[in-house]
């Protein structure tokens, strides 16, 4: 090989080597560029407590008196639980959906079944549109699962601009089965305990879960999703006839990767 052509072949292999490290340094940036503006949603963990109402035996859910712990104050916020919705990523999030999955039907035939092993007179019911409880107390309850189950919004800023969290609030429908299964699961226990020596050992409340997803679009319109499974936890159930029954919990939201 000659001179020249060895100086032709470097001159190539130089030529070929600075424009891979063009390419890679162009993907570096375009990552960087898209990570400026990434939005990533969390939900953090909240702690609320419900009381019935008076005259109220079944459905938790009618109280008007929950506490969210993650409110600067314990005064009452009104009924339903809601969720923390924030955006810890670097960019905004817009054209927010949220969608509800949960299995209702399993929850009302366990209500049910509870309802008329503790001669307890209320009646649950479901179809695709709602969900019907009827008892003597506190009369009909229609709660609108099929309008639940869907909702948007509009956008969530960065936690760095806004720190301040978009609250949604969890579907009453479930709320609603939810609160009549931990009543209805103590009256049980609390009916039979004298003929189980063992009993006070076996109260145990594992409520169905939620998934939600979540679908947004950054500012540059990428398409993003997210799912999380929302989980309810009983902390304390107290029975007292002063101040009616009080459920303590908290809800837990973990996100499948």
């Amino acid at each position: 090989m000659t001179p020249d052509q060895l100086i032709a072949l470097f001159a190539s292999v130089g030529a070929c080597l600075s424009a891979f490290a063009t390419f890679l340094t162009v993907r570096q940036i375009a990552k960087q560029r898209e990570a400026s503006y990434k939005p990533e949603l969390a939900i953090a963990k909240v702690g609320f407590e419900m009381m019935a109402d008076e005259g109220f035996e079944v459905t938790l859910l009618s109280t008007r008196r929950i506490r969210n712990e993650m409110k600067e104050s314990a005064e009452v916020i009104g009924a339903g639980v809601s969720l923390p919705l924030r955006n810890i990523g670097l960019g905004a999030a817009k054209a927010i959906s949220l969608r509800w999955e949960c299995d209702l039907a399993n929850m009302v035939e366990s209500a049910n079944q509870l309802a008329q092993r503790t001669l307890t007179q209320v009646y649950f019911s479901i179809d695709d549109f709602a969900v019907r409880t009827k008892s003597e107390v506190s009369g009909e309850i229609y709660s609108m699962w099929k309008n639940q189950s869907e909702a948007g919004i509009d956008y969530v800023l960065p936690a760095s601009i806004d720190k301040n969290p978009i609250y949604f609030p969890l579907p009453h429908a479930y709320l609603q089965l939810a609160s009549a299964l931990i009543y209805l699961i103590y009256k049980d226990k609390d009916k039979n305990k004298n003929k189980d020596k063992d009993n006070d050992k076996k109260l145990e409340i594992n409520l169905p879960s939620l998934n939600l997803g979540i679908e947004f679009s950054d500012i540059g319109g990428i398409a993003h999703q997210a799912n999380f499974i929302v989980k309810l936890h009983i902390v304390c159930y107290t029975k007292s006839e002063d101040e009616g029954n009080t459920i303590s919990a908290y809800i837990e939201c973990t996100k499948r990767i």
